[in-house]
């Protein structure tokens, strides 16, 4: 590739993402670096001068590139980032990326249907995630690929992604979305109608017929399945990653796949673990699970970059480490920063340490929503604690009566759903925690569920409605290395606010009349209440 060639990828790029072309100067620099110049170089052969190239141009056409051509580029590697988008052109050109739902297009004996698969003209860092998925799915031969994690992390971008770069080594590929809970008969004969090399074939009526048909295809040819949102058919509030009634069917499926030789690749994409995954799955072995994270820094900061700001503000890399890089996450702040703060970042983070904007407390709550009790009080207790705490420290404040065993499934589900961080230390122990974005959403739900509990119970004078304030220590102090209002305190407190005992005289005789009832009960329900009500009281009383 000469220079005159990269230079039209270049503009391109920049002209479908900001409707203009590249300025003079812009190309300047574009072409010392080419031909390997320092600023100071291409400076003398220009009328700029070198502050005003590599502070000012470079800086911002290295930030532009990057957004255009969809990964992070700088002065010394962007050539390699040309030759890329070069070839992912020629391939494009040959093999459209994204045909038609219903077409089932053939391009150079490569049958493709990307279903409801995403855009990715936009899609920024993820190398190592993508080599290493390309090793194991064209190297490796992997014959069950899982990409797990939370919501809004970037699983579907990531396999589109993936997909389109890989697409050539296969026959057919075919992605469907499980989001409305098709049954297993209607999945299977899409697939295997697109996968047979005779479709004209009379297909098999029942199931275990119809998942040996689909394996004899996968045997013939080499094909590329992705089955987007697989916890749309997964249980809620119970032990993650076991099937809702009526599509335990699918475990079938995958435990055909994965142990039957093939030279196929069924790649999964789900919040949660399946069983089969979790027992089938290893470094080593032909199914594997991939847990995907948050973007790294650089590349988070192109989201604020294309959200019009600089990507060098003040606290955008402590905003990054708060939401872990969440890419959902990331670019519903940008949207908030700057539409209630003048994209003022500093003072977000100074006047709310965490806001959650309601598309993405949406899908906090789909998360929540599906844990068992036992599941939710884990959480409650991880985010009273406002720091990792060990298993036995987490054990202990759960109910007296979860068995270890029980204790040992609740936790390994969390971490099925993605919703814990786990933390090693140099002696060995592990300590536990929630994510700071998953730490804020539960506090809220919890104080949400508190004020209800008491208004109810204040009402009918029941101590068995007193629920979560009953089960939940918030008079402990727990040890931290700062200044910072404790997370019992600052749950009181906005309890207190919210409830407003202050200005309303009978609300705390009800409340004071249940708190002699509380005393007069020796329900281990109860073993935090009393202590907690003194509190809420005492402050509302001053």
């Amino acid at each position: 590739m000469n220079f005159e060639e990269a230079l039209k990828i270049a503009d391109a790029a920049v002209f479908a993402k900001t409707n203009r072309h590249l300025r003079d100067v812009e190309i300047i620099v574009l072409r010392g670096a080419w031909e390997g110049q320092k600023y100071h170089q291409i400076a003398e052969a220009s009328r700029y001068t070198p502050e005003y190239l590599m502070q000012d141009v470079g800086s911002k056409l290295w930030k532009l590139l990057s957004v255009a051509l969809g990964e992070e580029v700088s002065k010394t590697d962007f050539k390699a980032a040309f030759e890329r988008r070069s070839r992912l052109q020629s391939q494009t050109a040959a093999q459209p990326i994204a045909p038609a739902i219903s077409s089932g297009v053939t391009t150079n004996s490569v049958r493709l249907d990307w279903g409801e698969a995403p855009d990715v003209s936009i899609f920024f860092g993820r190398d190592a995630e993508l080599n290493k998925l390309d090793r194991w799915i064209l190297r490796d031969r992997c014959r069950l690929v899982a990409l797990l994690g939370m919501g809004g992390i970037g699983k579907t971008a990531l396999a589109a992604k993936l997909g389109a770069a890989i697409q050539g080594e296969f026959e057919c590929l075919i992605w469907r979305s499980l989001r409305y809970a098709p049954r297993l008969p209607a999945i299977l004969t899409e697939l295997n109608a697109f996968t047979s090399s005779s479709p004209e074939t009379q297909l098999p009526t029942t199931l275990g017929e119809q998942i040996s048909f689909l394996l004899k295809s996968l045997r013939d040819r080499r094909c590329l399945l992705i089955l987007d949102d697989w916890e749309a058919i997964l249980r809620s509030g119970d032990i993650a990653g076991y099937y809702r009634e009526g599509y335990e069917e699918y475990g079938q499926l995958l435990q055909r796949i994965g142990e039957q030789p093939h030279q196929s690749c069924l790649l999964l994409l789900s919040r949660e673990k399946p069983v089969e995954v979790a027992s089938l799955a290893g470094e080593t072995l032909p199914v594997r699970a991939f847990p995907v994270k948050g973007l790294q820094p650089t590349d988070a900061k192109n989201i604020f970059f294309v959200k019009g700001f600089s990507g060098s503000e003040n606290g955008l890399d402590e905003l990054i480490q708060l939401y872990r890089g969440n890419p959902a996450a990331l670019k519903i702040t940008a949207t908030i920063i700057q539409e209630l703060f003048n994209g003022n970042i500093s003072q977000f983070i100074d006047q709310s340490s965490l806001v959650i904007g309601d598309i993405f407390a949406n899908l906090l709550h789909q998360h929540f929503q599906r844990l068992s009790d036992l599941e939710k009080d884990a959480m409650y207790w991880l985010a009273i604690e406002q720091q990792p705490i060990s298993l036995s420290q987490l054990k202990t404040k759960l109910s007296a009566g979860v068995s270890r065993s029980d204790f040992l499934k609740i936790l390994e589900s969390l971490a099925r759903r993605s919703l814990i961080e786990k933390e090693t230390y140099s002696s060995g122990e592990s300590k536990f925690a929630l994510e700071p974005v998953m730490m804020k959403y539960v506090i809220q739900r919890f104080i949400q569920a508190i004020c209800e509990n008491l208004l109810v119970a204040m009402q009918s004078q029941s101590t068995d409605k007193l629920g979560l304030i009953g089960s939940h220590d918030l008079s402990q102090e727990p040890e931290i290395e700062d200044d910072r209002i404790t997370q019992p305190n600052l749950i009181l407190t906005k309890v207190r606010e919210r409830l407003d005992l202050r200005g309303t005289k009978s609300d705390r005789m009800q409340l004071q009349a249940l708190l002699s009832k509380v005393r007069d009960s020796p329900s281990p329900k109860l073993q935090y209440a009393e202590k907690n009500l003194l509190k809420v009281l005492g402050e509302a009383e001053i």
